[in-house]
């Protein structure tokens, strides 16, 4: 077990560090994935909703939807990056699918644990869109 962990550790030390654009995607796209899972979170009431921080991670959606096309402009990508080559020959499209997750984080309803029930949807759809066309391994909740 002990050869394991250790060749583990030696693996994971050898695999080069993503490339710094890639790496900033990667905290975007985690940074939404973090409020969403905090907001989906609330409305399966599995954490009790509250007003403040679903505002915050409202605050937090709408912040880095606005930022996805800046993050994504470089056509680079590496072995961490899940980007398809669509985005750069697509802008326009791409761009929209963007513009269609900033709307709907500023449509989310975080005045109660019901309206964010019925907001949530349109958002999580939004990303969910743009990863079936953009995104080469698409899985629930991970965006990058």
């Amino acid at each position: 077990m002990a050869v394991f962990l250790l060749l583990a550790g030696r693996v994971e030390a050898e695999s080069p560090p993503p490339n710094k654009y890639i790496a900033q995607r990667i905290a975007l796209m985690s940074s939404q994935k973090k409020a969403l899972q905090d907001l989906t979170a609330m409305t399966r009431d599995y954490i009790a909703f509250d007003r403040s921080s679903a505002r915050a991670a409202r605050r937090a959606l709408i912040r880095s939807t606005r930022r996805i096309p800046r993050h994504f402009r470089r056509d680079v990508t590496d072995l961490s990056s899940h980007a398809r080559g669509g985005i750069w020959t697509n802008w326009a499209d791409f761009k929209r699918h963007a513009d269609a997750a900033e709307k709907a984080a500023h449509a989310l309803n975080i005045r109660s644990a019901s309206g964010l029930r019925r907001s949530l949807p349109r958002l999580i759809s939004a990303c969910h869109n743009c990863h079936q066309i953009y995104r080469d391994t698409p899985r629930e909740f991970t965006t990058h």
